[in-house]
């Protein structure tokens, strides 16, 4: 099964880099934004990425979306990463460098993978086109003038009755489940970047997800993104 997994995820991969004209030497001569989503467990994030690039994506300039697994993935293979690197220009390739030493600097004990991953990070959103579903996408990517970054939250009592409905759990369960993966997001974040992922100094749009679901939310991120003049005429 773990085989098939990883088989499907390389297929996704290599759509994903092709899509955006990696690996191929493109020029991209359009400037594209990218967006990046953080939520706690139980909101919308996935259905809310996958309308934005539904909505976002054209015939000739398609978005792509990029989670956790993609995202590790990428990371661990060297041609995949020089792919990366070589997609954007010398002058960017030595501030990305420079920006992660930076960010990394306490250098914890397993901080390799987490660098290359911040690197994959740091370059898909100088690319843009790409929306980012967690890792610490907002922290990583912070400071790049074409990014949108969102906080997705909502009461533990909505969050629990959602993924008791989706796991088909009871509501103890679904409730033990989201605090044990809030803490587990919120510490792997910290423990690299030294950075709280809850702070809302991370985000330019921090929706409540029960009052506004993943519909809405694309409508008001698109929105923004037009307010900002992030969309290029194409």
């Amino acid at each position: 099964m773990q085989s098939n997994l990883y088989q499907k995820i390389d297929r996704d991969i290599a759509a994903q880099l092709k899509t955006l004209g990696i690996g191929e030497r493109r020029e991209q001569k359009i400037k594209f934004p990218g967006i990046t989503i953080s939520r706690e467990f139980g909101c919308e994030g996935t259905l809310l990425a996958r309308m934005l690039v539904d909505r976002l994506s054209t015939d000739q300039y398609p978005w792509v979306l990029f989670h956790k697994e993609l995202i590790t993935e990428m990371s661990e293979k060297e041609d995949i990463q020089r792919d990366l690197v070589e997609s954007i220009s010398e002058s960017h390739r030595g501030q990305v460098h420079q920006y992660i030493e930076h960010l990394l600097a306490h250098k914890p004990t397993n901080v390799a993978l987490y660098r290359k991953i911040a690197e994959t990070l740091r370059i898909l959103g100088e690319r843009g086109r790409s929306v980012i579903l967690g890792s610490g996408g907002g922290i990583i990517t912070a400071g790049l003038p074409m990014m949108l970054h969102i906080r997705l939250q909502a009461p533990l009592v909505y969050r629990i009755e959602r993924v008791s409905k989706l796991l088909n759990i009871s509501p103890s369960e679904a409730r033990e489940r989201i605090l044990a993966s809030d803490n587990k997001r919120e510490e792997f974040i910290y423990e690299f970047t030294h950075k709280d992922v809850r702070s809302p100094h991370h985000y330019h749009l921090i929706f409540e997800n029960s009052k506004f679901d993943a519909s809405q939310i694309t409508e008001l991120v698109c929105q923004a993104l037009k307010l900002r003049n992030m969309l290029p005429q194409q």
